[in-house]
């Protein structure tokens, strides 16, 4: 089984208020799917016990808010490699990566969520030769919410790929974590600024499904 090791710190994610912003955007219900990040313990492992534990907690309340208000849900991970070649110059940074066993894993299923879509890519982004993007057209879903791991990575590289077709994101900060404060607080900010509204679960909980008129 391969290990994923960075240096890691324990830090408040609830104190990374300050950094919500971005477009003047709204959620609607009716316009969005929830994406959960690379959500591997390959991956949570490597935070701190204080911000995993946080981190898997506002994780399941906006997994209970999608399933509140018919919002479908997508849990992102990445393809495993059999060859060192197979992983380009990811493997030049990051190693092997993932295990077929450690990929088939993710923390979405143990916290309960009901129909999951596996979204398997090949890069940081989510959208990487992916499905992500036919899915949420399949779904007539043009907005996203991203929740999980790291907010420096995939989930900075996801907003990226998504403002470039058109997709509006939301990062609610306290359901993302990184390694560092510094590299949390830097991806909140780029985003903010280039690609996506940051907001807090709690703004996030307040946007309700509106019932069908007649």
């Amino acid at each position: 089984m391969s290990a994923f090791s960075v240096p890691s710190e324990d830090y408040d994610v609830a104190c990374l208020r300050d950094h919500c912003g971005g477009p003047s955007w709204n959620i609607e219900p009716a316009r969005t799917a929830l994406l959960a990040h690379d959500l591997q313990p390959h991956y949570l492992d490597a935070l701190s016990a204080r911000s995993r534990h946080f981190l898997v907690t506002q994780v399941e309340r906006v997994l209970a808010w999608a399933d509140d208000n018919a919002v479908p849900v997508l849990a992102s991970g990445p393809r495993p490699a059999s060859h060192l070649i197979q992983r380009g110059l990811l493997g030049t940074c990051w190693g092997m990566g993932l295990s077929p066993a450690q990929a088939a894993q993710t923390a979405v299923a143990r916290l309960g969520a009901p129909d999951v879509t596996r979204i398997i890519k090949r890069s940081y982004s989510a959208f990487y030769a992916s499905d992500l993007e036919t899915e949420l057209r399949r779904r007539g879903r043009d907005q996203l919410i991203i929740t999980g791991v790291y907010a420096s990575h995939g989930i900075l590289a996801t907003s990226l790929d998504a403002v470039a077709r058109d997709i509006q994101t939301f990062i609610p900060f306290d359901a993302t974590a990184d390694y560092t404060a510094y590299r949390h607080t830097a991806a909140l900010d780029l985003i903010g600024t280039m690609s996506g509204r940051v907001l807090a679960v709690e703004e996030l909980l307040q946007a309700r499904a509106t019932a069908p008129e007649g």
